[in-house]
């Protein structure tokens, strides 16, 4: 029988006793001694304005407590948040002196990693968006999109910084294939920057479709887009005859006037071209021809 063995097997009650009252012995010396002790902590945001939104922050700080034993098992147990507060921010970069943090820990002394953290800031910025729904497949034959409506009231929250630049906000692909009747879906936002949020994650869509009709014009005028002191010369520039293709509903009510026809000679240098005009019509119609298709150009 092996020594550990023998210890418990003989006389077992009093030397568990004798155990337990040495443990309880070193541990009322060691909670009432003075240590340090190191650890990350998370660093809680308090009183941001409403008006503005954190961009970029410190998540945790690398902290060392001095204190008693007994205090310091507290933060062993259930690690603390270290608060900053945010009321007197403004917007860019905001250096904070980790003096100013507050430690919601009693008996406990702490000293954190940097003396200074960096917080920036933006304003808050809210706008209702249209979302860009991009198509996958093509209707049953015969059949097209007159209109797509939005059915839902889409807000758009972020930094402002980031709101000025993103101009586009997009939902996942619509799939439309073999559809011949209008019909309604519901659609996922796609993610655009962690910091921007949206009123709703799906919105939903109504496909209005109609039967497919063709209409032929005459005599669109064709518009010259030119630098500033870029001379041009040409004979008169009509398009004689454009067809174009869409739903019945849409190419009927097509006015002249949603119809754009235009050259670009703003990187040519000056010559003679024959110039092929670009044809700008309303979502979800199309050119099927147009005649003459190349016109004579004189740029100086």
């Amino acid at each position: 029988m092996s020594a550990v063995a023998k210890f418990f097997t003989i006389e077992p009650a009093r030397k568990m006793l004798a155990l337990v009252f040495a443990f309880g012995l070193w541990l009322f010396v060691a909670i009432d001694g003075t240590y340090n002790y190191e650890r990350e902590i998370l660093v809680e945001y308090v009183n941001l304005p409403e008006k503005y939104m954190i961009v970029d922050s410190v998540v945790r700080l690398r902290t060392t407590f001095s204190g008693k034993g007994k205090a310091l098992f507290g933060i062993w147990t259930a690690r603390p948040s270290v608060v900053c507060n945010l009321a007197e921010v403004v917007p860019g970069k905001n250096v904070i002196s980790t003096r100013d943090l507050v430690l919601p820990v009693k008996e406990v002394t702490a000293t954190f990693g940097p003396r200074y953290i960096n917080i920036e800031v933006d304003e808050r910025m809210t706008k209702t968006v249209r979302p860009l729904i991009p198509l996958r497949g093509v209707l049953k034959n015969g059949m097209s999109i007159v209109a797509i409506e939005v059915l839902d009231t889409l807000v758009a929250t972020g930094p402002k910084s980031m709101m000025q630049k993103l101009t586009e906000f997009t939902t996942e692909s619509l799939d439309v294939r073999n559809n011949s009747v209008t019909f309604e879906k519901k659609l996922k936002m796609e993610s655009v920057a962690p910091l921007i949020k949206f009123s709703s994650e799906n919105i939903r869509v109504r496909v209005i479709v109609d039967s497919t009709g063709s209409r032929v014009f005459n005599e669109i005028s064709v518009v010259v887009v030119k630098n500033p002191g870029q001379r041009i010369k040409s004979a008169p520039l009509y398009i004689d005859t454009l067809v174009i293709a869409g739903a019945r509903s849409r190419i009927s009510a097509l006015g002249r006037q949603e119809i754009i026809a235009r050259i670009r000679t703003t990187d040519l240098v000056p010559g003679e071209y024959y110039l092929s005009p670009e044809i700008v019509l309303p979502e979800f119609l199309t050119t099927v021809s147009f005649k003459p298709q190349r016109f004579r150009v004189f740029v100086y």
